[in-house]
């Protein structure tokens, strides 16, 4: 039977039951925190791949087709990942015939390869996605965000914490799909667990979650596109410690394109010209235009052109020079 992500999942799947069964069976009496906190760790990894599973799978028309891709990647991968699994439940097993302390690093082994079992699945779903699109160039990661921030209210003028932490929120639903980390000295970088695209806000002290329509201006309400319009923030440069304004992250985040082969940075979709091609189209009944016009091979180049074509400066206040706008 020739293997496909189902059917390596389930083996991975089997593994972690079997080592959970093992430690969920043993004596307890002599246990220490470690044995504890190893049971916690199989169990933590069965429950999460268990979810990962069941949330990604209606975003690619079903269970079935994730189930049965064999892309050559994905089952490398996963290969990979199996024979690490069940290193890793056989320690377990060898434990309970010798009896005594299991060994501390099992602990730190199998969080990690929860983690390495997560970014797995991410990526299978994404190339299942991709093969299954076609009016999206967007990782799946992406795809994600863009349905939440498109969820999300247009940005009104601040009234207290509320807003805060609804500014707060939105950023934070990127780490729903990747992780924002120092990258070099000076720069702020996020890696999507989808695609292991890297988008790199440079010379930033941190990711700001503070838009800058937010300084006690607001636009015209009912304009549904004012999401993605008020596409700045307002920011912290790390080299002199000066004020200044970058993409939104969630903005760039829910508009890249996985990285080519042998690439590590993540091209990036302008939203506003996506929209405003889409309406071109419905109204004049053209063929879809070379997407490639609108691809930029970094942030730097997403925010010139947005700065040139898309700026709101009507409506932004000047940005102080001060530490007062939230970060993470």
């Amino acid at each position: 039977m020739m293997e496909s992500v189902g059917s390596l999942l389930a083996d991975i799947a089997n593994y972690i039951a079997d080592g959970q069964r093992i430690l969920g069976l043993a004596d307890k009496h002599h246990w220490s925190q470690d044995e504890y906190d190893l049971l916690r760790a199989f169990e933590r990894t069965l429950d999460e791949a268990k979810k990962d599973f069941q949330e990604l799978t209606p975003f690619i028309k079903g269970q079935s087709n994730y189930e049965r891709d064999r892309s050559f990647d994905s089952i490398e991968e996963l290969r990979a990942l199996r024979i690490k699994f069940e290193a890793n439940t056989q320690n377990v097993k060898d434990w309970s015939r010798s009896g005594g302390p299991v060994n501390p690093i099992w602990i730190r082994d199998t969080s990690a390869l929860q983690k390495d079992l997560h970014r797995a699945q991410c990526r299978a779903a994404r190339r299942v996605f991709t093969m299954t699109q076609e009016t999206t160039h967007r990782c799946l990661g992406a795809f994600l965000v863009n349905r939440k921030i498109h969820a999300m209210k247009a940005p009104q003028a601040p009234e207290g914490e509320y807003h805060q932490q609804q500014q707060l929120e939105d950023t934070m639903v990127c780490n729903a799909i990747g992780v924002f980390e120092r990258f070099g000295d000076q720069d702020v970088a996020f890696v999507c667990d989808f695609c292991d695209g890297y988008i790199v806000w440079e010379d930033l002290e941190r990711v700001p979650t503070t838009r800058s329509i937010w300084n006690g201006y607001q636009l015209p309400e009912g304009d549904p596109l004012n999401v993605i319009r008020e596409w700045k923030a307002a920011g912290m440069a790390q080299s002199n410690q000066e004020a200044k304004e970058v993409v939104f992250a969630p903005i760039a985040v829910a508009n890249h394109i996985p990285p080519t082969r042998g690439d590590w940075q993540a091209m990036l979709l302008c939203p506003l010209c996506e929209v405003e091609g889409k309406t071109a189209r419905d109204l004049d009944d053209e063929e879809d235009p070379d997407v490639t016009s609108n691809r930029f091979d970094d942030l730097d180049a997403l925010q010139e052109h947005m700065e040139w074509q898309h700026s709101t400066t009507t409506y932004l206040p000047v940005v102080a020079s001060s530490n007062s706008c939230i970060m993470m």
